[in-house]
């Protein structure tokens, strides 16, 4: 894993969560100043977003940064591959077009947020992904269809196109 998502990972599970310097080190098992120096690094960077509130600062992801929201989108594909579901749909399904969509590539993930993921496929099998959602502590949504065509709801087509494709292509 890049060591920049290494470092953003408690932002990128919970795009909300505000963190402060210790709690940081403490999930990092890194030391206090050296914590302190990698989140004033993002936040010069504009990945974070710096808060004081009385004595502390606090640190949470910067939902309006390009970069960021494309460093959450690299993060939660790594996430499918090293869980194994992004394979178990490439053995399963004929050509697979992947999608992940909502508010994990919007960079608006909650630490209860599902994962949206569009497949486009003419195979019709069914797939079990209860292991992973094990494995991710995450629900996951799979939202099959044969083409594009097929999704009706044009709220639900924009938020798939405007999503990030981790597998195959139109």
């Amino acid at each position: 894993m890049l060591k920049i998502i290494y470092i953003l990972k408690p932002f990128f599970e919970d795009n909300y969560r505000r963190i402060n310097v210790r709690e940081y080190a403490r999930l990092q098992k890194i030391s206090p100043p050296t914590a302190s120096k990698i989140l004033e690094q993002m936040h010069k960077e504009k990945l974070l977003k710096k808060e004081t509130e009385r004595l502390y600062i606090y640190y949470c992801a910067n939902k309006d940064s390009d970069l960021l929201i494309d460093l959450s989108r690299i993060y939660w594909k790594g996430q499918l591959e090293k869980v194994g579901l992004l394979e178990l749909i490439e053995q399963e399904l004929l050509n697979p077009v992947v999608i992940l969509f909502g508010s994990l590539s919007k960079a608006e993930a909650k630490k209860d947020s599902d994962t949206d993921l569009a497949i486009f496929s003419p195979t019709k099998k069914i797939l079990s992904i209860e292991k992973y959602e094990k494995l991710l502590k995450r629900k996951i949504q799979l939202f099959r269809f044969t083409k594009r065509e097929e999704v009706e709801n044009i709220n639900l087509l924009n938020n798939i196109l405007n999503g990030y494709v981790i597998k195959g292509s139109f």
